[in-house]
């Protein structure tokens, strides 16, 4: 079974870590499933996916979680899910639009599990959905509140890195050197050091200014034409990105047209300046992920210099930028 997506066996091939992953029928009935299916057609990198190397999708990010979870939890089947269903409310183009129009793709992603499809098919195998939101609540092997790194972001941060060339070393080779310490990654220094690199080498590039431009034009061709269509913002959460452009392109709103226009077919038009101009987009980079790993016992910057000075780089990133057409 490879990344064809057909899901037509149980047995999934992962070919960024070059393994093959048994996937449980539940599992492999959730993969089948429109929820799930759908994230094959949301860029998991946003707006930049219609101007860089950055095509990935949401299906491949959760499979990629789904398959490291089965890696290191194989007989933890809650866990496992989690893994696999923990994006299903992503909107199209994934944050690019949420934070602009007020959603919230976790609570989202809760009523997915909660009721129609997932549910259906997590209640025919004997399984609980309010137990799998329960985990996606919890620090757990997914994701946790504090700065080490768990699944969710490690496959984020390697996929991404894969895709733009930045990886010091191969992801195939780098997830065979982690651990697990409870819910938390463990590695040796040298393999920390690579995924350090990758996590800073990620963040320059998502929060680089034409890369932030591509969502914030976007999020504002989409605010405009959600004031001007009836009914927009309710269709809008069950999008794919292509029938998201093709309204954009569509559109009643002259604003939208234009700016969908210029984001598929001239985004060297795109201006970024450090000062407002008439009309800009003011855009703030306030929050990083200083997600790391353990070694031993302790975070990667308390046991090694080379780490600390690497995650120190994220401080330089914060900035304000405006942007127009």
């Amino acid at each position: 079974m490879s990344l064809q997506h057909t899901f037509s066996s149980g047995m999934i091939w992962e070919p960024l870590y070059r393994w093959h992953m048994q996937a449980h029928p539940v599992e492999a009935e959730l993969f089948r499933s429109q929820p799930v299916r759908r994230l094959k057609f949301l860029h998991h990198f946003g707006a930049s996916a219609l101007f860089s190397p950055m095509t990935h999708s949401r299906l491949e990010h959760t499979i990629g979680v789904w398959s490291l979870m089965a890696h290191f939890y194989p007989d933890e089947l809650l866990l496992r899910l989690a893994a696999l269903l923990h994006d299903i409310g992503h909107l199209p183009f994934s944050h690019a639009v949420e934070k602009t129009l007020g959603y919230d793709h976790h609570s989202h992603t809760e009523q997915l599990i909660l009721n129609g499809t997932v549910a259906d098919i997590l209640n025919k195998h004997g399984i609980s959905p309010a137990s799998i939101v329960a985990i996606l609540h919890q620090d757990s092997p997914l994701t946790n509140k504090t700065s080490i790194m768990g699944l969710d972001h490690l496959d984020s941060f390697l996929r991404d890195t894969y895709y733009a060339g930045q990886q010091l070393m191969p992801p195939s080779e780098l997830v065979r050197k982690l651990r697990l310490r409870g819910p938390y990654i463990e590695t040796d220094e040298d393999t920390a050091a690579a995924l350090v690199h990758a996590v800073v080498e990620d963040h320059r590039i998502f929060l680089g200014p034409q890369f932030l431009a591509m969502d914030a034009l976007l999020a504002k061709a989409v605010a405009h034409h959600s004031e001007s269509t009836p009914g927009m913002r309710e269709r809008l959460p069950s999008l794919l990105d292509h029938e998201l452009i093709q309204d954009l392109l569509q559109s009643k709103n002259q604003t939208s047209r234009d700016i969908m226009h210029v984001l598929l077919y001239e985004p060297q038009r795109i201006q970024v300046t450090d000062e407002p101009v008439p009309g800009s987009i003011e855009v703030n980079i306030r929050k990083v992920y200083k997600k790391q790993p353990l070694i031993g016992d302790k975070p990667a910057s308390e046991s090694s210099f080379q780490a600390a000075v690497k995650l120190a780089e994220l401080d330089t990133l914060t900035a304000t930028y405006f942007f127009t057409i």
